[in-house]
């Protein structure tokens, strides 16, 4: 059925042991050559994937960090912490004859 087949296979296929394993090996060094290829691209396609969800979470937490800033700054204004001395810890404002001056010298 594939007597033609054979032919040519014997026609074409003429080499040596030597020749067919020097074939067999540059064969093998270029399929390596290429599958390192391939797992460099992939790997860097991987890569700046990782680095785009970094970047996403970079931004999030630095808008988390200028929130909470602000909050805390929002916290620790003078009149929320008066306001705070007088309603919860019971302090009062001093009144004229407690409050003393003292002068140092250098």
């Amino acid at each position: 059925m594939f007597k033609w087949l054979q032919k040519v296979n014997k026609v074409q296929s003429h080499m040596t042991t030597k020749k067919y394993r020097m074939f067999l090996m540059a064969v093998t060094g270029l399929m390596i050559v290429a599958m390192a290829f391939v797992w460099s691209n992939t790997r860097l396609v991987g890569l700046a994937y990782e680095y785009q969800i970094l970047g996403k979470n970079h931004r999030s937490l630095l808008r988390e960090n200028h929130l909470l800033r602000v909050e805390r700054e929002s916290l620790q204004t003078l009149d929320r912490i008066q306001l705070l001395a007088k309603k919860r810890i019971g302090l009062k404002e001093p009144e004229n004859g407690q409050i003393v001056t003292i002068f140092l010298k250098k």
